[in-house]
């Protein structure tokens, strides 16, 4: 850990373009979940269900996937740079319309217009990780793809800490509309950047559509380890959706004490400590394989899901969050490392779809679940054995040879 800890200083002072990135994303992190929590906290309130919970992560996910076919051309075709401060300047014209929305407490806009800005989100997400090679070199892949975990994690836990106080203390709709202003700052320290343009293939500029989209997806499966790597956070992001869905439905219960908001809070900055620790812990401890991070968030959720006394509640929480983001962070430098420059903003976008969807959908099946058996936990157990079946495709895939292909 503590040398992961000198090679961050180590890029922050020396890639001083890579630290605008940095900064930027850190910026627009605590908007993102300042949100987070007061869209959840008025879902439950008004939507009076495990589905209308369910749908605010569906809302968060699903736009993602359905800007593949467009935000992973752009990514190979245009300015990088431009689409990240596109997209942050975007979702903060969109984060003042939620604003709207959640001044008159009106559930099916504010997720609608949320719904929007994911997908805007979606394309600088997708141009913002292609540009990483770039800015740091593919040796430090692995480090800054670990220093951006870090970072989600820390943001992730004082957003949210905030979140929770901003929507108990100044109400849901003013969290937002700190989201929003958030998004600019970001938008402004990301225009600094310099140019980020592509290369082109063989091919030339890819053009928006599944054309070229399936190009990527050819290459990607003739390469079976890759194609592991690019399927490996899926797994854990459907068994998260359940029991994403039964955190927000037991916080109340089981920090009983404190009001919704503050608990869903407090639960979720505990996950995400764990996100932080995951991608630093040492390799004879957690081997660097994304399925044994898998195998760890499994373990947390299903922890959490099982059992409700409080101190195993943290110890779950705190596995789920190791787990998840040890899994993120080496398979998304495993898939950047293995794929050239041409074609890495098509094949991370094809990465975010599939566990985008995964995610969408489970979140959705788990709220109807829970309602159905009238069981906060029911849908996260059924979202498990997905993801098991899951977590056993890609192992075999990691065990195939190459196929030979271009």
């Amino acid at each position: 850990m503590g040398e992961d800890l000198r090679g961050f200083a180590r890029l922050i002072a020396e890639k001083r373009h890579f630290r605008k990135l940095w900064i930027s994303h850190m910026i627009s992190l605590i908007g993102d979940w300042l949100s987070y929590i007061a869209v959840a906290v008025i879902s439950v309130e008004r939507g009076d269900s495990a589905l209308a919970v369910g749908m605010v992560l569906f809302v968060h996910s699903l736009p993602t996937a359905l800007m593949t076919p467009i935000a992973g051309p752009l990514a190979d075709r245009l300015d990088r740079r431009w689409l990240i401060v596109g997209g942050y300047f975007g979702a903060a014209l969109l984060t003042f319309g939620m604003w709207g929305a959640a001044q008159q407490k009106t559930v099916w806009i504010l997720q609608a217009v949320l719904f929007f800005r994911v997908c805007l989100s979606g394309v600088a997400m997708t141009a913002r990780a292609a540009a990483i090679p770039a800015l740091v070199g593919r040796e430090d892949l692995r480090l800054a793809n670990a220093l951006l975990g870090l970072t989600w994690s820390v943001m992730f836990s004082v957003g949210l800490a905030l979140g929770g106080l901003a929507a108990e203390y100044l109400s849901p709709s003013g969290a937002i509309l700190l989201d929003a202003m958030t998004f600019v700052a970001a938008a402004v320290v990301a225009s600094t950047l310099p140019a980020l343009k592509p290369q082109i293939g063989e091919d030339g500029p890819p053009k928006v559509g599944f054309a070229d989209m399936h190009r990527a997806w050819r290459y990607v499966a003739k390469r079976p380890q890759l194609m592991a790597n690019v399927l490996a956070k899926t797994p854990p992001i459907v068994f998260n959706a359940g029991a994403w869905v039964t955190l927000n439905l037991v916080a109340g219960h089981r920090l009983s004490p404190l009001s919704v908001a503050v608990a869903i809070g407090v639960m979720q900055c505990i996950r995400a400590v764990g996100t932080g620790i995951g991608p630093l812990m040492p390799e004879r401890i957690l081997p660097r394989d994304p399925r044994v991070g898998s195998l760890v968030a499994f373990s947390g959720m299903a922890l959490f899901v099982g059992f409700d006394g409080i101190w195993c509640t943290v110890a779950a929480l705190a596995l789920w969050g190791i787990g998840q983001g040890h899994n993120w962070v080496i398979a998304t430098a495993e898939v950047q490392a293995a794929t050239p420059d041409h074609l890495l903003g098509r094949v991370t976008a094809i990465d975010l779809c599939l566990l985008s969807l995964g995610g969408a959908l489970a979140s959705v099946l788990a709220g109807l679940v829970c309602d159905l058996f009238k069981d906060p936990t029911a849908g996260a157990w059924v979202t498990f054995g997905l993801a098991a079946l899951g977590w056993f495709y890609c192992l075999a895939l990691s065990k195939k040879s190459p196929v030979d292909a271009p």
